[in-house]
């Protein structure tokens, strides 16, 4: 049996072990290091508990290792002379099995510090950085990494770089962080980021699958033929004629659990549907019921408060187009707004699809996709989606900058 359970980030003058626990493991590594420029000393201890071990062995991941016997061997230091990444490896042998449990290493030779400004008092808030290349730092950025100053990893990922010049990066910001470090330099890194780790929701499809969603109905599916960006995008297909009713067949539904939000993607519907809106995004609460946050609808772009309402009459919705929409539920002020292609549409009151006002304090349990009316020619009607992002909102958002330039 092999675990893989963290991995070491150099810190300034320390390496410290990032533990990255599967479900029901038992860590059976753990690290405590001081670390006085290169090369890093690195002390390994076992926690596994195991109390009939034959013999320990150690495999540093850079062809060395060392064995003990018996209950000897428990920690041992080994230094790594430069940069890297290694996998580590403890077996541990006992009189009816061998249990190996691996870590890998990283060891960083720079570090940024970067500055926060607005620092916001919402923990894990996203927030895009624009990253400038440094000397030192590998041209396709996949070496950076982000600390808070406890050391503690930032969660982060790189939407897109320009090689050897610039990257735009979101990450998770601490609560109330007025600097983070990013560690960079060690050329044999890889990219760590996780964009899962860092929005409520994110889904570009890529994964050719919808496993990303906690529900999806019948006439949902991912599709390569109608794509925004890389090769594949989602599709929900409208199948039954002059349907007047939403069904569970077209949804897909998202667990977010989270109150003031902005809700972003690429949309577009392959023709505007004769009863109602050809393809909504909606967030739900428990007790308070739907929120449509916005639908296009007969070639308009409208949010439904018990009414259907245009958000702008000057900007049409168009069939077979995508289009770049964003949305902000602002809970506290009990207003959205919404943007189109970069274009702000307007604003409007926040209500409940029966007219009721939205709560401030209100959680949205849910966030949904619903292909959502049937067509006017006989064939299926398509509201396909990708690139979609939910994130937490604030009014005022961080700014994050190199800390003295780069």
């Amino acid at each position: 049996m092999t675990l893989k359970i963290g991995r070491f980030v150099l810190i300034g003058s320390v390496l410290t072990l990032l533990l990255i626990v599967p479900a029901g493991a038992v860590p059976a590594l753990t690290a405590n290091v001081t670390y006085a420029g290169v090369p890093a000393a690195v002390l390994f201890s076992d926690a596994s508990g195991i109390a009939d071990a034959v013999s320990r062995t150690w495999s540093f991941g850079d062809g060395t290792e060392e064995t003990a016997a018996g209950p000897e061997g428990r920690a041992v230091v080994h230094t790594y002379p430069a940069p890297g990444s290694y996998n580590a490896t403890l077996s541990i042998a006992t009189r009816s099995s061998v249990v190996s449990t691996t870590a890998t290493v990283e060891t960083f030779a720079r570090r940024q510090e970067i500055a926060v400004a607005n620092p916001s008092g919402t923990d894990g808030l996203e927030v895009a950085a624009n990253v400038a290349h440094l000397p030192g730092m590998r041209p396709d950025f996949a070496d950076i990494r982000f600390v808070d100053a406890n050391g503690t990893p930032v969660s982060y990922w790189i939407e897109n770089a320009v090689e050897g010049s610039h990257a735009r990066v979101w990450l998770s910001l601490p609560e109330n962080a007025t600097a983070i470090t990013m560690l960079y330099g060690n050329p044999e890194a890889r990219d760590a980021g996780d964009p899962d780790a860092v929005f409520l929701f994110f889904e570009d499809y890529e994964r050719r699958d919808l496993s990303r969603w906690s529900f999806c109905g019948s006439n949902a599916e991912v599709q390569t033929e109608v794509v925004r960006d890389g090769a594949y995008a989602g599709d929900i297909n409208v199948s039954e004629p002059d349907l007047r009713r939403l069904a569970n067949n077209r949804i897909c539904l998202a667990n977010i659990s989270a109150g003031q939000v902005i809700i972003e993607g690429d949309f577009r519907v392959s023709e505007f549907g004769r009863w109602c809106g050809s393809g909504y995004l909606q967030a739900w609460n428990e007790t308070g019921g739907p929120v449509y946050a916005l639908h296009l609808r007969n070639g308009s772009v409208q949010y439904y408060d018990g009414v259907h309402r245009n958000f702008s009459a000057d900007l049409p919705a168009r069939a077979d187009t995508w289009y770049h929409i964003k949305v902000v539920l602002d809970t506290p002020n009990a207003t959205r707004h919404a943007w189109m292609d970069g274009k702000y549409l307007g604003s409007a009151p926040l209500r409940f699809s029966d007219g009721r006002p939205v709560p401030k304090d209100v959680v949205f349990d849910d966030f949904a996709l619903i292909g959502s009316s049937a067509w006017y020619s006989g064939d299926p009607h398509h509201f396909y989606a990708d690139n979609i992002v939910v994130r937490r909102y604030v009014p005022v958002e961080p700014v994050l900058s190199y800390a003295g330039g780069p």
